[in-house]
């Protein structure tokens, strides 16, 4: 393949787990402002998703040799790191190795491999605010020391730090960690769902005064400030680590009154719950089982806790975001 001019405007773009949530939305709206896109993923991708401008190439992350053959043949000016294996599983957890395998060692090799392609790469890391630490807290921003407690937060973070070796190293040009909020859809709650509904989604739960804050990211916000980064880059080299998150944190009460609308004609029950009796069960729940009290505990302060990151250095990058969850839920309901 023939080296492409540098300065082009059109900028070859890989995007790694294309057929996941967030590599979905992401390579689209790529392809939409005329990117040269090629995705990765493990399974197959359906024709129908298949758009102008983009590529699909089956491959798993952690083959070294396929990353190479596609890095060396599509030279990729960006890399947008999405894949990986998600959040740790309550009854089946998958081992800790794992984790560390696809989620740290994969990241940094792709790292490599791209940047020895490509001198001039912009890698473009998705990492998690779990690296804070699971217990809760409010207005974490970038230089509070994380305390990740998860095997998957872990593995995120050290997938960070080798990153920004890496960059010191000048194996890649640019690098940007952005630390996501809980992402959510409209038809993809789960992040959500899982801090106020009941097993088997048939009623909510309301703890304490429902006041308690989160912050969360709205998947089109994450895709449109992965386009707007990719739009203003420039030679420079810069090393960024970034909170991404919706304009403004929502609480438990607005989930609830979204998600279960008076509209619809149908409400969802919804139960109260003091906060004494989530203390009380967390403490009960810790005694019964001893190898579980990491998670227990972090699942506690999750529901009766604010988590609310600062998202300024995002703001400050001169992005705007466009979505609230108030307007990705109600434009849904119309």
């Amino acid at each position: 393949m023939q080296n492409r001019c540098r300065d082009s405007a059109i900028k070859t773009v890989l995007v790694t787990g294309a057929t996941g949530f967030l590599g979905q939305i992401i390579y689209r709206n790529l392809c939409q402002y005329g990117y040269q896109v090629i995705g990765t993923g493990r399974s197959e991708i359906p024709k129908q998703k298949v758009v102008k401008n983009f590529e699909y190439i089956k491959a798993d992350i952690s083959d070294t040799k396929i990353l190479a053959k596609i890095c060396n043949d599509k030279q990729p000016d960006v890399i947008v790191h999405c894949a990986g294996i998600a959040h740790q599983r309550t009854f089946r957890p998958l081992p800790d190795i794992l984790y560390d395998k696809i989620n740290h060692h994969a990241s940094m090799n792709l790292a490599k491999i791209g940047g020895k392609a490509n001198p001039n790469l912009y890698f473009i890391l998705l990492s998690s605010i779990c690296v804070y630490g699971e217990n809760g807290g409010i207005h974490f921003n970038e230089a509070n020391r994380c305390n990740p407690s998860s095997a998957y937060a872990k593995s995120k973070l050290a997938a960070e730090t080798i990153l920004k070796k890496l960059f010191k190293t000048r194996c890649i040009r640019k690098l940007d960690i952005l630390r996501l909020a809980p992402v959510y859809e409209s038809d993809w709650r789960m992040n959500l769902e899982k801090r106020i509904c009941a097993p088997g989604k048939r009623f909510y739960f309301k703890y304490g005064s429902g006041q308690q804050k989160l912050s969360v990211l709205a998947r089109k916000n994450l895709a449109d400030f992965i386009q707007y980064r990719i739009l203003t880059d420039t030679s420079k080299r810069i090393c960024g680590i970034m909170n991404i998150s919706d304009p403004k944190p929502c609480s438990f009460n607005e989930m609830i009154d979204l998600m279960n609308p008076k509209s619809t004609g149908y409400r969802k029950p919804v139960f109260t719950v003091p906060l004494q009796s989530i203390n009380i069960a967390s403490q009960i729940a810790q005694l019964c089982f001893p190898t579980k009290k990491q998670f227990i505990s972090s699942c506690h302060h999750k529901l009766i806790r604010d988590i609310v990151i600062n998202n300024q250095r995002m703001l400050e990058t001169g992005f705007k975001p466009k979505y609230t969850i108030t307007k990705i839920f109600e434009t849904k309901q119309k």
